[in-house]
């Protein structure tokens, strides 16, 4: 976490603080209420309340002061100062605010406090990976393994891979609470030595959804295509419902569903053409500089066609545990596990079942407020109890990680 005060600043805030210390003795018989809050933080929001914002200002300084890698002060502070037309105040606070530290919905109140705006705000967020690894059986489709995954000899490549994930909003403000949003990821992979399974990938959201203080829901329709195994593959659109619950100030409960149809593109795949139905939830545990998560999730594949190829109809059950840690101001650790157990229609070769294992661990050093490096290692293990489908995969990664 960076200390944005400087000495002068510090210095002036220590000021303000006496300053709005004094004139506390005044209007203590109608505020005292607010003394009765366990720490600075909550006596700020106590006042806000109130509608005093002298006291709020000067509990929320007392707060960063105790506290100088308290985010979710600075936010406040960010916020009333905004509110106070002091926009070069609030822009300070805002440089170092940690968004780790923050809910999902404090963090929407930062993008909005970031724009200049009045009648409406919009911000538009950018994450750009640019990096080379080496990747030890690349036959494993490394979008989604179930698609068409080969079973010839294993190849391993080196590779380089670019991903671009944007996110735009546009806060409704005549309509409080309401909001458009529209995302979009890519991701282009170029294996050196065995082009075969280059993979080019995009996917799109757009929808409009509803927050506020203890909740927010997004409801977007999603498009995405898939270039792989030297053509164009497969295209699948749908609708992915999201809603994100504030249980405590460091407890977040995710409840998503989707539905989606999957058709491939070429004559000969589509006989593969599918229907997808899931559901899932999510446990987010945020504190000052870390995350923790627990989530799990279900997807129904149904066959479109009456006679499809083998393992197209199944039942995939997923359970994901990760997080991450802040070491230093500048290092920030990350581990993931996702367990997958999947359930295939039965055959004339059997009933087939499958327990995959993905793991993985990363590292980002930041250089500059907009750069930082990355480092990443990722295993895969699928074992089934149908013997082509078992395989190991892992990949290492370093990379250069732009956000705007």
């Amino acid at each position: 976490m960076h200390i944005i005060f400087h000495n002068g600043i510090l210095s002036t805030l220590k000021k303000v603080t006496l300053i709005n210390g004094i004139n506390l003795l005044f209007v203590l018989p109608t505020f005292a209420v607010c003394l009765h809050e366990k720490t600075p933080l909550q006596q700020g929001e106590c006042y806000e309340k109130q509608g005093n914002t002298n006291l709020a200002q000067a509990a929320y300084e007392r707060a960063i002061l105790e506290d100088t890698n308290s985010s979710m002060a600075r936010l406040k502070l960010a916020e009333l100062y905004n509110s106070l037309e002091m926009k070069a105040q609030s822009n300070l606070l805002l440089s170092d605010v940690n968004e780790k530290q923050l809910t999902p919905q404090q963090r929407t109140s930062l993008a909005a406090l970031q724009q200049d705006t009045h009648d409406a705000l919009s911000t538009l967020r950018l994450k750009a990976i640019a990096s080379i690894g080496y990747d030890s059986n690349i036959n494993i489709n490394p979008i989604d393994d179930t698609i068409l995954t080969t079973t010839g000899d294993q190849l391993n490549s080196i590779f380089s891979r670019v991903t671009v994930d944007v996110s735009y909003l546009h806060d409704l403000s005549e309509v409080g609470g309401w909001f458009l949003r529209g995302d979009g990821n890519f991701y282009y992979q170029d294996n050196f030595s065995a082009h075969d399974y280059d993979v080019l990938y995009g996917r799109i959201y757009a929808g409009g959804g509803y927050r506020n203080e203890t909740f927010s829901l997004y409801i977007p329709l999603y498009y995405d295509r898939l270039n792989y195994l030297n053509r164009d593959l497969l295209q699948e659109s749908g609708l992915r419902p999201d809603l994100n619950i504030e249980l405590s100030s460091t407890l977040i409960l995710d409840l998503n569903a989707m539905y989606s149809a999957r058709r491939y593109i070429q004559s000969a795949d589509q006989i593969r053409d599918d229907d997808l139905m899931g559901a899932g939830l999510g446990l987010f545990w945020l504190d000052e500089d870390n995350l923790a998560y627990l989530k799990a999730r279900f997807v129904n594949y149904s066959a479109r066609a009456e006679i499809a190829p083998d393992f197209t109809n199944k039942e995939l059950y997923y359970l994901m545990i990760g997080g991450v840690y802040s070491l230093t101001d500048t290092i920030d650790l990350y581990g993931d596990y996702q367990f997958r157990f999947g359930d295939f229609e039965p055959t004339v070769n059997g009933h087939r079942q499958d327990g995959n294992h993905d793991m993985k661990v990363a590292v980002e050093y930041t250089l500059t407020h907009s750069f930082r490096l990355r480092g990443q290692y990722r295993y895969l293990y699928n074992d089934s109890n149908f013997d082509p489908a078992k395989y190991q995969k892992s990949e290492t990664i370093f990379g250069l990680v732009y956000n705007y």
